[in-house]
C-alpha cells in the first residue's frame, strides 16, 4: 500500500498562505479544516494546492492549482468536490483527465489541429506531407481560428461542395485529406469523433484526364517561360521545361537532387529517381536524360548555388526561401496560374496544370512513331513484374529513344524559347 509522508497539519488562512516561505528543502502543510487538502511550497516560492484520498485501498494524490491563481476558498471547494467524487465510487484523478481533454479539445482550434496532423504525416515519413498540407490550406484559411470541436459536418460538406462548383478534383482530394485528419484527430480525442467517415465524395467520379496541350500552346508557352514579365523565378522556369523534357512528374522534377543524377558528361547522362520519390513506391526509376535536359540540368545548377550553399548534397532545382531545400511542387502549378492569369497569354490556353505537361511530353513522343511500351516505360507506367522491379537498366535504350524524341519534337517547334545558353 502506497503511503504519504506525515504532514503538519493547520486550520490554514490566506494570511498564513500567503506568507509561507520554504528555506532548503519543500515543505507541506495539510488544511485541518478541509480533509485531504495541502499546501506545497518550494524554496523558489511556487505554491501548489494537492489533494489525497485513499481509492481501493491505495493512496493517491492530484494537483489542484496554484496559489494565488487558486485561492483558498477555491481550492477548498475543489477539494470538497472530488472527495464527492471519490465517495460516489469514481476516481478523482480520472475525473479530472477526462476534464482537462475536454478543455484541451474546446480550446484547440482547426488551424493548431492541422498543424498538429501535418506535424504528424511528415514525422511517420509520409512522402506527400506537403500535398496534404496544400490541400488543408483553403479550409484553414476559412476555420483556422475556430475550436475544432465546433465545427459541424454541415459546415465542411458545404464548403467541400463550394469548392466543387469549380474544381471536382480538388473538392474531393480536400475532402479526402480532411476526413483522414479528422479519423487522426478523434482517434488521439482532440474531437469526439469522425463524422466525415463513409461519406460520399462531394465532386463525384472523376474522369480521366487527357488534356494534351497542341502546338500552338506549346510554342506560347514556351515564349512565356522566357518572358522575364512572367512572375516566376529562373528556377520554377527551368523545372517546367524540366518536366517537359523528361516527361516524369512535376514533384519527382521538384525535388530532384545532385546524387541522383549520374554521367552528366558522358554517353548515358541519366538521373534515378529513388524508389520512395516515385509514385508507385515500389523501385527506383531511371530516367535517360536528352542533351537538352543535361543543359537545362546545369543551368539549374549553377541557380541552386545561390541559395543551397554548403550541403553535402543539394537540389538542382532549389528553393529561394531560407530553411527549405527543393522547390515545392506547388510552385510548379502558380506559375501556371500566373501565366494562365496573364492577360498577354490567357487568350492562347485552355486550362492546363504542371502534370499536363508530362501527358504533352508522352504524347508528343508517339507523334514520332515511338512505341507505346517505350513512352510507358519512360513514364514509369511499369506492370507488377518482379524482373522489372530489380532491373535498374530495364528498358534503357527504349526509354532513351522516348527522351531524345521529345526533344527532337520541342526543338522542332518554331521558337527559340528551348534555347538554354545564356
Amino acid at each position: 500500500m502506497q503511503k504519504f509522508p506525515r504532514v503538519s497539519r493547520k486550520a490554514l488562512t490566506d494570511r498564513f498562505v500567503r506568507a509561507l516561505k520554504a528555506s532548503s528543502d519543500r515543505i507541506e502543510i495539510g488544511d485541518a479544516s478541509c480533509r485531504g487538502l495541502s499546501i506545497r511550497c518550494t524554496p523558489a516560492g511556487i505554491k501548489t494546492w494537492t489533494f489525497a484520498y485513499k481509492l481501493n485501498g491505495r493512496m493517491r494524490r492530484i494537483t489542484l492549482g496554484e496559489y494565488p491563481d487558486l485561492g483558498l476558498g477555491e481550492a477548498r471547494e475543489q477539494a470538497d468536490e472530488r472527495r464527492r467524487q471519490r465517495n460516489g465510487g469514481n476516481d478523482p484523478r480520472a475525473v479530472q483527465d477526462a476534464e482537462r481533454a475536454t478543455q484541451t479539445r474546446a480550446v484547440l482550434t482547426f488551424g493548431e489541429l492541422c498543424d498538429l496532423y501535418i506535424a504528424h504525416v511528415k514525422a511517420s515519413g509520409k512522402i506527400s506531407w506537403k500535398t496534404d498540407e496544400g490541400y488543408l490550406k483553403r479550409p484553414k484559411a476559412k476555420f483556422g481560428k475556430r475550436p475544432a470541436v465546433s465545427i459541424t459536418k454541415r459546415e465542411l460538406m458545404d464548403f467541400f461542395e463550394e469548392i466543387a462548383r469549380t474544381s471536382k478534383c480538388s473538392a474531393n482530394r480536400t475532402q479526402s485529406t480532411v476526413r483522414t485528419m479528422w479519423g487522426w484527430a478523434a482517434e488521439r480525442d482532440h474531437i469526439p469523433m469522425n463524422f466525415l467517415a463513409g461519406l460520399k465524395k462531394v465532386g463525384g467520379k472523376e474522369t480521366e484526364k487527357d488534356r494534351v496541350l497542341t502546338v500552338d500552346e506549346l510554342r506560347v508557352l514556351l515564349s512565356a517561360l522566357s518572358d522575364p514579365e512572367v512572375e516566376a523565378t529562373e528556377t520554377v522556369r527551368l523545372a517546367l521545361k524540366g518536366v517537359l523534357l523528361t516527361a516524369q512528374r512535376p514533384g519527382e522534377v521538384a525535388g530532384m537532387m545532385l546524387s541522383e543524377l549520374h554521367d552528366l558528361d558522358g554517353p548515358t547522362p541519366h538521373w534515378i529517381i529513388p524508389r520512395l520519390r516515385t509514385k508507385n513506391k515500389k523501385t527506383e526509376h531511371t530516367v535517360p536524360l536528352s542533351p537538352t535536359a543535361v543543359d537545362l540540368i546545369r543551368q539549374a545548377l549553377e541557380l541552386s548555388g545561390k541559395y543551397a550553399k554548403g550541403l553535402n548534397d543539394k537540389p538542382v532545382f532549389a528553393s529561394r526561401f531560407e530553411n527549405v531545400t527543393a522547390l515545392a511542387r506547388h510552385s510548379l502549378s502558380q506559375a501556371v496560374r500566373r501565366i494562365l492569369d496573364d492577360r498577354r497569354y490567357k487568350d492562347a490556353f485552355a486550362k492546363f496544370t504542371p502534370h499536363d505537361l508530362r501527358r504533352t511530353a508522352a504524347t508528343l513522343a508517339q507523334s514520332l512513331r515511338i512505341q507505346r511500351d517505350y513512352v510507358k516505360a519512360l513514364l514509369n507506367h511499369t506492370d507488377d513484374d518482379v524482373t522489372a522491379i530489380y532491373a535498374r537498366w530495364h528498358m534503357f535504350d527504349e526509354k532513351r529513344e522516348a527522351a531524345l524524341a521529345i526533344e527532337a519534337a520541342l526543338s522542332n517547334l518554331p521558337t527559340k524559347s528551348l534555347e538554354l545558353a545564356a
